[in-house]
């Protein structure tokens, strides 16, 4: 198979090659010189990358600093106007890398400067997600590099294979230009296939809940909003990449786009991933389709169509790892070895015929040697397949001054199987889908309160004068309603998890890595524990297992909603947002249930949400800001669905989330500089048990340095404390394995003993684990006029523990990335240097251990970092 893939990349390279070697020689040649020493200020290269021209010749002049509006009051950003934002732009060659450079919508639903802001929002535009390297590894996530973004976004094990990074410990809540993708369990960390970065042109990150427009149905410390690739309005344009790397890393695509007419214009890409690993046995083949078409038929309405699908064939890496995780591992390099043969095989714990745990060191083989890092628990037969795709239609009208309608539509469906037999996880989705549709009624005014008789309401938004006789109260509303409809029909099989820490990764035969193998399995399936997937042999599924997924379920939600912005004074404003969602759903268990496992779940439930957010700007440079949100929301079972099992424990679950700031804009929109503190409090939901509740307390600072459009710089710091209360439970935290593997060789212990509850650890407060409280990141670059530059970005981390007595901790770690690149008018050339100073770093299973059911797992996985490898990109525009 493999030989097949690299012919079919070897092709395409050859075509591709042609095709630019024709373009070199047809087209007029092209020097600097000609430019007039203009350089080019867009993304760095990545898979997918692209540097537009800003006018027809391509030539950009000459300026000290990126043009910025000038005012009297040091750059104060512009407020919001009613009219319609134009969407389709090309990109700007001298991208500003400033957050403040342009209004976003992602944090309240309406546009606001992140001046204007009370909350901690990270944009990150296509510069910076080329330059941070977030989706260079194609399909997947590369969760390390979120960190020199941000330092509060953690990546995990699971990132490489979700569709959005961890914020502030728990993976974040994922959006497709502002409608929630809900076919994901996200406490669970887990959302299928690979994400499909080809599609995106943009994305923020925000601290905390969602806005009353946007709305929320899973409980998150964050959210992520994905911008998708716009269409051309101004000329045809496009171009051609390819990417190669070190372990077998091969992606390649091409986008094309420009106006049909004056009134049409389209966008269409495609990047092809045929990608192989540092870890063993892990790969990822992918391909993906997106396109966009806009149209303006008439004055003051604009229609946006987006179309994507991907075909995925990847290793699920997100369900596995390096086992036996232990102090030796992580100082001194050394592995714990050691097998048992498949006969004495158990989930709770490993026993002897008669009933008595074996003690590890009775494993034959056991003993510590030098660990091969790029070892996997994956067996090569390990596979996750599938597709998925989504047609999206966004529609806007200006009716009026002060008066707009928005319409956004989205339809998500996903097909897809996964199969990890080392600890016996599979999944079968069997073709799910989500239908989203949100109207919004957006209306500014102004009303005067005092002052002479002839001032009067006003329809749009005025300029608020601080010397004006009375007082104009401008006002803001996005009001609407919107609706969804979900359909899931899922099979999961999740009950003999922890028996990974009894297969050896260095010296057994990875064929054995099966736990259909062992005898305990097949009593699981003899007793119908285990049943066998109508129609997918080898595959087998649990009829109630709770949030962990099995289900035939359909729901509907209803949500009114109403977010309020009232600026008072210049100096002063309030925003306050309201939401009530109402779900209706019905859940049972899914054909092939026998007849004596059949469950049912319907119920009818309301989950309100509230935000109030006074923002006080005693200078137009610096604004002062506290924020409050209080919400209800739900559990998910594996993709997003409702389990037959669930009760109404897990319909309102409470999310509180608290978040004080201040914000300064200097130098002239040079110098940019936060720092806020958090305080959230989140419910982890368990089936027919009260929720876990949980606590993250954090500070973070972060400072973005733009002086001239050379040079641009980045640095936060974070620090992050989470705890779980399991007061209220019959147990303690949930693990896997209640202590390291090395603990278990020096007092005679058997492995995996703790099934999947925390046998030992008693009820009571407990901080999370396997994720760092101490976090800091930077990044600088720097362009030359000739087209040259250098990216540097690095990132460090405290010390953690990874088991909750303790017994091992991963040791404060850092790493840092280096990128030299080229780029001229049709030529862009890209060297990634990953891990350039071949740091040791460690990856646990899930960030964040205390703040998601599926924690339990972390006793038993790490992922060890990559170590130095190098990818190289060219791409050829035209």
């Amino acid at each position: 198979m493999r030989d097949r893939r690299m012919k079919r990349c070897f092709f395409f390279k050859l075509f591709c090659g042609f095709v630019l070697a024709l373009n070199y020689f047809l087209l007029p040649s092209f020097s600097p010189a000609q430019q007039g020493g203009a350089s080019y200020q867009d993304p760095v290269l990545s898979p997918g990358s692209i540097i537009e021209e800003s006018n027809e010749s391509g030539t950009v002049p000459l300026q000290e600093a990126p043009k910025l509006k000038k005012s009297t009051q040091n750059d104060d950003p512009p407020p919001p106007t009613t009219t319609i934002s134009q969407v389709n732009v090309y990109a700007e060659p001298n991208l500003n890398m400033q957050p403040t450079s342009s209004d976003i919508e992602s944090v309240y639903g309406i546009p606001m400067n992140v001046m204007d802001t009370p909350r901690t929002v990270t944009p990150v535009n296509n510069k910076l997600m080329y330059a941070s390297g977030i989706n260079a590894l194609g399909g997947m996530m590369n969760p390390m590099a979120l960190l020199t973004v941000n330092p509060t976004t953690f990546g995990s094990v699971m990132d490489f294979m979700t569709d959005a990074p961890y914020v502030l410990g728990t993976q974040a809540v994922p959006y497709v230009n502002g409608i929630e993708l809900t076919l994901t369990n996200i406490m669970m960390a887990n959302a299928g296939l690979p994400w499909n970065w080809n599609m995106i042109e943009s994305f923020d990150i925000l601290e905390g809940p969602a806005n009353a427009v946007y709305g929320q149905t899973q409980g998150s410390n964050g959210i992520v909003n994905y911008v998708t690739k716009q269409p051309y309005f101004d000329k045809f344009r496009g171009y051609v990449y390819d990417t190669t790397g070190m372990y077998e890393n091969y992606i390649w695509g091409l986008d094309i786009g420009g106006p049909i007419n004056d009134k049409l214009a389209y966008r269409f890409s495609y990047m092809g991933v045929e990608s192989g690993s540092w870890w063993q046995y892990v790969h990822n083949d992918e391909q993906d389709f997106y396109a966009a078409l806009s149209a303006r038929p008439i004055e003051n309405y604009t229609a946006d169509w987006y179309f994507n699908m991907e075909f995925a064939d990847a290793s699920p890496l997100g369900y596995s790892g390096f086992n036996r995780p232990s102090n030796q591992l992580f100082w001194n390099d050394l592995y714990y070895k050691g097998f048992l043969p498949p006969s004495q095989i158990n989930s709770f714990p490993p026993t002897y015929p008669n009933g008595v745990p074996i003690p590890y060191p009775q494993f034959p083989g056991a003993g510590l040697e030098p660990a091969n890092m790029r070892a996997m628990l994956i067996p090569p037969f390990a596979s996750q397949t599938g597709y998925q795709g989504m047609t999206q239609l966004i529609q806007k009208a200006h009716i009026a001054d002060g008066f707009d309608i928005v319409n956004n539509t989205l339809v998500w469906y996903t097909r897809h199987r996964a199969i990890q037999p080392a600890y016996f996880y599979d999944e079968a989705v069997m073709g799910d889908y989500e239908v989203d549709n949100r109207t919004e009624i957006r209306l500014q005014f102004d009303t005067p309160l005092g002052g002479g008789a002839e001032r009067k309401f006003r329809w749009g938004k005025g300029e608020p004068k601080a010397d004006e006789e009375g007082l104009t109260f401008s006002h803001y509303i996005d009001t609407g309603f919107e609706w969804h409809y979900q359909r899931n029909v899922d099979y999961v099989s999740t009950n003999f998890l922890n028996i990974p820490n009894e297969f050896d990764i260095m010296n057994e035969n990875p064929l054995l890595w099966d736990a259909r193998l062992t005898p305990a399995w097949q009593a699981l399936v003899a007793q119908q524990v285990e049943i066998p997937i109508p129609g997918m042999p080898g595959y087998y599924f649990e009829p109630g297992n709770g949030i962990t997924g099995t289900t035939d379920s359909q729901y509907w939600a209803f949500a009114p909603f109403m977010q309020w912005n009232i600026q008072f004074h210049p100096k002063f404003s309030l925003l306050m947002g309201a939401r009530e969602t109402t779900y209706v759903v019905d859940a049972v268990t899914p054909p092939g249930t026998p007849p004596d496992q059949f469950a049912q779940f319907r119920t009818t439930s309301i989950a309100p949400l509230f935000n109030v957010s006074p923002v006080y700007k005693p200078f137009p440079w610096m604004t002062v800001y506290f924020n409050y949100n209080w919400l209800y929301t739900t559990a998910a079972a594996d993709m997003g669905g409702f389990a037959p099992v669930f009760t109404e424990n897990n319909m309102r679950l409470l999310e509180q989330y608290i978040e004080g700031g201040v914000k300064f804009n200097l130098y002239h929109n040079k110098l940019y500089l936060t720092a806020a503190g958090i305080r959230s409090r989140l419910d982890e939901g368990y089936v027919a048990l009260p929720p876990v509740v949980t606590h993250m307390t954090a500070f973070q600072f972060n400072m973005n340095y733009q002086p001239t459009r050379h040079f641009w710089s980045r640095a936060g710091f974070a620090y992050m404390r989470g705890i779980s209360n399991f007061t209220n439970l019959p147990f303690g935290p949930p693990e896997t394995q209640s202590y390291s593997t090395g603990y278990a060789f020096r007092h005679d212990l058997p492995l995996d003993d703790a099934g999947m509850f925390g046998y030992g650890y008693p009820p009571g407060i407990w901080p999370w684990i396997a994720f760092p409280q101490l976090v800091a990141n930077g990044m600088v670059s720097y362009t030359f006029d000739n087209g040259f530059g250098i990216t540097l970005s690095g990132t460090w981390m405290s010390a953690t523990p990874i088991f909750w007595n303790y017994t091992a901790w991963i040791p404060a770690q850092d790493y840092a990335n280096l990128q030299l690149f080229y780029q001229n008018k049709h030529w862009q050339i890209n060297l990634y240097i990953w891990n350039v100073f071949n740091s040791h770093y460690w990856i646990p299973y899930a960030a964040a251990a205390g703040a998601s059911p599926d924690s339990g797992s972390n006793s038993d996985w790490v992922i060890p970092g990559q170590a130095f490898w190098i990818q190289g990109t060219v791409a050829y525009r035209f």
